[in-house]
């Protein structure tokens, strides 16, 4: 069985995709990786630095309409819109019989078999962002602000290679063409509002409630990691598979995101231990280079002030930021 895992990111977050990368063929060495640039090299580094994963610039990928949508969208959003673009160019250039996506900012902690083997009878596997009510919705993330960003998380994916996952693909990349952005007011939150209608529209979608997929900080009020026998476990059921480390800062390394206020680390020990961790690894696979790298494709963006400059910094932590007209 041929498989194939795939990320997208820009060269400013090459550091976190390469601390993925070596965590998820160190627990699942049967799957070729492939990085999917978004961004240019332009000289600025050495691409054979990724050995032995395949990095690629999006402008091999000659994906339709790519200038029109690099001019109208922002460096996350033009991140978002290509997933379903470089998924099909994947299964027509290596026809892998399953094809994963997932976000270079998690990290791996065990084998994918659960989804592997959910994939053997569904084409589509997608993860909730939680299964279990908030305690309360006066703190944040609230349910409404999941509501509207989206039931599932679009940082994994499962696909087997299947006519119905090839119309999914194909209908999901329509909607990325012009409807990728941000703009809750309108209903839009990128890419991942459109998996809300993934389980209505297509056939044998898997929506996987293991607790130990995706654990992020939407869903540390159902999930808590231990230690067991030298293995991370959440809820001491269920292996941890991946974390996905969403909105946390260096800078601040206090906060587990900036997304969110209802928990800190002291309410979650181990994972203040593995989230120190995963910083010097990221730091060792070039994070004060990379970082500092701008993307080839940005759009400038004219700066707030005013009362706007306000509400900017009013709304921070939910990720949003509002632009002068």
């Amino acid at each position: 069985m041929k498989k194939i895992v795939y990320t997208v990111c820009s060269a400013n977050h090459l550091a976190h995709c390469k601390t993925m990368a070596n965590s998820f063929i160190q627990f699942n060495p049967g799957y070729e990786l492939l990085i999917v640039l978004i961004d240019q090299v332009n000289e600025r580094f050495n691409l054979s630095s990724f050995d032995p994963y395949k990095l690629l610039e999006i402008s091999e990928l000659n994906v339709p309409d790519f200038d029109l949508m690099a001019a109208q969208y922002s460096v996350i959003e033009l991140n978002c819109a290509m997933k379903p673009f470089v998924a099909q160019w994947i299964f027509k250039q290596y026809q892998p019989d399953l094809l994963l996506y997932i976000d270079s900012d998690t990290w791996v902690f065990s084998s994918f078999e659960g989804v592997e083997n959910s994939l053997l009878e569904n084409d589509l596997v997608i993860t909730p962002h939680f299964t279990n009510p908030y305690p309360d919705n006066h703190l944040l993330p609230r349910e409404r602000d999941i509501l509207r960003s989206g039931l599932y998380n679009a940082g994994f994916l499962g696909m087997r290679n299947t006519a119905n996952t090839h119309d999914f693909l194909s209908w999901w990349a329509g909607h990325m063409k012009s409807e990728c952005y941000y703009n809750f007011a309108e209903g839009m939150g990128v890419d991942q509002i459109w998996i809300n209608m993934v389980p209505l529209l297509f056939k044998r979608v898997q929506i996987d409630d293991n607790p130990g997929l995706n654990v992020a900080y939407w869903n540390l009020h159902e999930r808590k990691i231990n230690v067991k026998e030298g293995d991370y476990w959440v809820n001491q059921h269920h292996r941890l598979v991946f974390l996905h480390i969403s909105g946390y800062q260096f800078n601040e390394p206090s906060n587990i995101s900036r997304h969110q206020n209802r928990y800190s680390f002291l309410d979650h020990p181990v994972l203040q231990e593995l989230f120190a961790v995963y910083v010097t690894q990221v730091k060792e696979n070039g994070y004060d280079f990379y970082s500092a790298l701008s993307c080839a494709y940005a759009i400038p963006k004219k700066k707030s002030s005013g009362i706007m400059n306000t509400l900017n910094q009013m709304i921070r932590p939910l990720g949003i930021k509002i632009s002068d007209l």
